[in-house]
């Protein structure tokens, strides 16, 4: 059984990272799939923000369902859930196949993301987790990189006759999982939850009883708002000094490449709450004189390592986060806190995008500095308040 836990974790994350790759599966293609499917570009852009708009009220529901029902269970759930979005995309060449789908997709997006805790708790030793986790949480940026590499060119000429190829791939990675994930070891078997009547508000509320926890959605709020108005408009945001359309995709990538690096390193702290404190005091005080350099050098060298220190720094503590709250979850409601964490940074990165959207708006892009540095600044005072906390 030892073995099948390596794979099992394998199988989440080749889950994991395509959910993030069919997430973004027409935004590198916007225009090829307005062209060919007699869409608007708004309209395709509803393809993703589909995705955003099923999280927020399913999150709390899928953690639920995760802390009541096995690891095995929710991940073959996850697996014919998003097969099915997949399929359904692929029947028809035209919007509501594509639609339908992306809603299927993301009714699946909450359980795959929130359940990297329940699986680790079942199926990894306590000494493991840290590191289980963080390379669980990893395939969420290999799957957003590997959008925009694949995409562009294996969709460069029929559009849905390429979505076939994802219904074959999904196919065979669900016939993977329902034949190789075995049942949950019973070695964690009491991870099962044991307040089986607990509704996931108020497991919620007694989550909400930590400082930890609550400061910990508050920094998540604001980290995952910085991080997506960043992804959503590096472009525009760039291009005033004078970094082309090409310089800042490469600027993009080496963000998610910094977060992944950082990522393999990152699991082997040891007494990760109390290192917690400190990390996220160090890497956002040292992501704003980053960030101002990254959005304001006009040599292309500079933006570059600006962009990949950013991803090293305040992209890698993501597995942190979400091992933490999983801990103070406990057996009974790690699936309810990692959703909630969840749930709340979709809930800042969509208040960013609207102020954002707003500055596109009015051309105004030196006020986009003063926004991000301002989200920083925000985390830095809550990680040395909770530092201070516990000095106290």
């Amino acid at each position: 059984m030892k073995d099948a836990r390596w794979r099992v974790l394998a199988l989440y994350g080749a889950w994991n990272g395509l959910m993030q790759f069919e997430w973004l599966r027409f935004a590198p293609i916007t225009d090829t799939v307005a062209a060919q499917y007699h869409m608007s570009a708004s309209e395709v852009g509803q393809l993703s923000l589909v995705f955003p708009l099923l999280f927020l009220p399913l999150a709390l529901p899928s953690g639920w369902l995760i802390d009541r029902r096995s690891a095995r269970f929710s991940l073959n759930l996850s697996a014919v859930l998003m097969t099915l979005g997949v399929a359904l995309r692929a029947l028809a060449p035209n919007a509501a196949a594509l639609l339908a789908g992306q809603t299927v997709l993301a009714i699946a997006q909450p359980l795959v993301m929130a359940l990297i805790s329940k699986l680790v708790g079942v199926w990894f030793a306590e000494d493991e987790r840290l590191q289980a986790t963080g390379l669980g949480t990893l395939s969420i940026f290999v799957g957003l990189g590997l959008a925009f590499l694949l995409v562009p060119p294996t969709a460069a000429g029929d559009v849905h006759e390429s979505l076939w190829v994802d219904v074959f791939a999904l196919a065979a990675l669900l016939l993977a999982t329902l034949l190789g994930v075995p049942k949950d070891s019973s070695l964690h078997a009491g991870t099962a939850s044991s307040s089986p009547t607990l509704s996931w508000f108020a497991g919620l509320r007694t989550l909400l009883k930590s400082r930890l926890f609550a400061a910990i959605l508050l920094l998540i709020f604001f980290a995952n708002g910085y991080s997506n108005a960043i992804f959503t408009w590096l472009e525009p945001m760039l291009l005033p000094q004078g970094i082309n359309a090409t310089q800042a995709g490469i600027a993009g990538l080496l963000i998610l490449a910094g977060g992944i690096l950082g990522m393999s390193l990152l699991p082997r702290m040891r007494d990760i709450e109390q290192g917690l404190r400190p990390l996220m005091l160090l890497v956002t005080g040292i992501g704003i004189p980053l960030t101002i350099v990254l959005l304001t050098s006009s040599h292309f060298i500079w933006v570059m390592l600006a962009s990949f220190l950013i991803g090293a720094l305040l992209l890698s503590p993501l597995p942190i986060f979400v091992d933490v709250v999983a801990r103070l979850g406990g057996a009974a409601l790690a699936g309810t806190a990692v959703s909630s964490f969840w749930l709340v940074g979709n809930a800042g990165a969509a208040a960013a995008i609207g102020v954002m959207s707003w500055v596109a708006d009015q051309q105004r892009w030196p006020l986009a500095l003063w926004i991000l540095l301002g989200l920083l600044a925000v985390n830095f005072v809550i990680a040395g308040l909770l530092l201070r906390a516990s000095k106290a």
